[in-house]
């Protein structure tokens, strides 16, 4: 997991003030500059007790280097209002969002520092389309570009493919340092060693790619009293798959009056079309244990099967036969939010991202915020999944040596200086606003972001048979139970498959 300290843990929570943004890889859904401008004129600014700025980051202070360009390619349009762009890659001038304006303050002192311009190109289409965008520039031989910035799921073959340079060793950075997540760097590898793909907190769109469950207290409280009590029952490591069912089955009520259970009645939970976006989730909290790595980086495909049998088992029941679970026919993006937002569900298993859209804003009840529930009692911990549209940077093979030493100097002052500037901001307005009515949210929130991590056989699911969505997604899905025989199919496969794929990038 990454190595977050609290105070940076805190800082996430200000996300949940964002503006609004779809959740399929940062397209918004509503104005930003106004959503955000409301909410963060009455703020005042005051010292932050949590000061950084003194920290210093891997880069000589007097770098120079003399006016060149530093040229990025996004997977979105450069200058618009896509989530991605503002907090993560170009931010807006003086708008009066903290968040975003703190973003372009960032940039243009790394430019000033480092004396080099930022260059943003975009790059449009569907993942497949970026995806042969990348290549073709890459087997052109093209070195128009020095790092790409874009959604996991958009590029994460292209290191096997040998498009992409390994940034272990990027000049200037050091992974140890608080703001590069050097954990969920070592997931996201094939090898253990080879860094196609790094993480850091200039990547702001990350922290809200994170699985909760959100609650509404005034549906909670009306079917079992004290909503807060929600939150002892996370703290106290009662928060469990059956504890969900449980309550998804307690809290329904017939509000319609037809005796059929049906849109218009009150359901305890619900889950989306096809169950794609919150399956992987549950199934990262309940820690299935599916892989071991050795001494030497090389990952073995080793599935818990015991667990992994219980977890389809729960997961199955919950999601086929709990009463009081709504069965939404269209996916969050298309309106199953919406369900929850209208006080039909008590519980709704989601992202951080919903927070932001324009729904979620107008909330008329209070919610709170739980993780995703354990498998049992006896987990020690709670797991959350940063969702695999989560941003990532990447170097062309076509970088040359030289540019290769300025990319690494500019990504590494700008994580730090997210840390030292954006970060602080996050948890100073998250301290007076949003959060205080309710400190327990941002208490699991905490708890949340401590424990995220990537699952690394569902990012690389090409190189592994796509066993985690065949052996462990689909029967989950279906309440169906054939685990034993898929994964007694797929299992050797997927570790032929894998270890063919690290064959082909160490020869590479």
């Amino acid at each position: 997991m990454k190595k977050f300290s609290r105070a940076l843990a805190l800082a996430l929570i200000c996300a949940l003030l964002l503006p609004a943004c779809a959740q399929d890889g940062g397209e918004q859904t509503t104005d930003t500059t106004a959503a955000v401008a409301d909410t963060t004129a009455a703020v005042e600014t005051t010292a932050d007790p949590n000061d950084r700025s003194h920290v210093k980051d891997n880069v000589p202070e007097d770098l120079k280097f003399d006016g060149e360009t530093i040229r990025m390619v996004l997977r979105g349009a450069p200058g618009g209002t896509g989530f991605i762009n503002l907090y993560d890659v170009e931010g807006t001038d003086n708008v009066g969002d903290y968040v975003t304006d703190g973003v372009w303050e960032r940039n243009r002192n790394i430019e000033e520092r480092l004396g080099v311009t930022m260059d943003v190109q975009g790059f449009g289409g569907s993942l497949g389309e970026v995806q042969t965008q990348i290549k073709s520039f890459v087997m052109a031989g093209s070195d128009e570009f020095d790092y790409i910035h874009t959604t996991g799921n958009t590029n994460i073959t292209q290191g096997v493919n040998l498009y992409l340079r390994d940034l272990a060793n990027l000049p200037y950075v050091d992974y140890n340092a608080e703001w590069w997540w050097d954990s969920v760097n070592k997931d996201v590898t094939l090898d253990g060693k080879t860094y196609n793909y790094i993480f850091g907190d200039m990547l702001i769109y990350n922290y809200i790619q994170t699985g909760v469950v959100y609650y509404n207290k005034t549906l909670y409280e009306n079917a079992f009293g004290d909503p807060d009590e929600m939150y002892k029952v996370v703290m106290d490591g009662e928060w469990t798959i059956d504890k969900l069912m449980e309550l998804t089955a307690a809290a329904y009520s017939d509000a319609n009056g037809d005796g059929v259970p049906n849109a218009g009645d009150i359901f305890g939970s619900m889950k989306t079309q096809n169950q794609g976006e919150e399956t992987p989730h549950f199934l990262q909290g309940f820690d299935l244990n599916l892989y071991t790595r050795d001494d030497e980086g090389k990952l073995v495909i080793e599935f818990d099967q015991e667990r992994c049998i219980t977890a389809i088992e729960k997961l199955g029941q919950y999601n086929m036969n709990t009463t009081g679970l709504f069965h939404s026919d269209q996916s969050i993006d298309d309106g199953s939010g919406a369900y929850f937002v209208q006080k039909y569900s008590v519980f709704f298993p989601a992202r951080l991202a919903r927070v932001l859209s324009a729904d979620f804003r107008n909330m008329e009840d209070p919610y709170g915020i739980l993780p995703y529930p354990k498998l049992d009692v006896e987990q020690k911990e709670y797991k959350s999944l940063i969702h695999n549209s989560s941003t990532n940077l990447s170097v062309p093979k076509t970088v040359g040596d030289d540019r290769f030493a300025i990319v690494g100097a500019w990504l590494e002052c700008l994580s730090a200086e997210s840390w030292r500037s954006v970060m602080p901001q996050f948890l100073e307005m998250a301290l007076k606003m949003k959060y205080s009515q309710d400190s327990m949210s941002g208490q699991v929130i905490d708890m949340v972001v401590a424990s995220v991590s990537k699952n690394t056989l569902d990012e690389y699911g090409t190189y592994s048979a796509s066993i985690f969505t065949t052996a462990l997604v689909n029967n989950a899905k279906a309440g169906t139970n054939n685990f034993a025989s898929a994964y007694r199919k797929l299992g050797p496969a997927a570790q032929k498959t894998w270890d063919k794929a690290v064959d082909k990038l160490l020869e590479g």
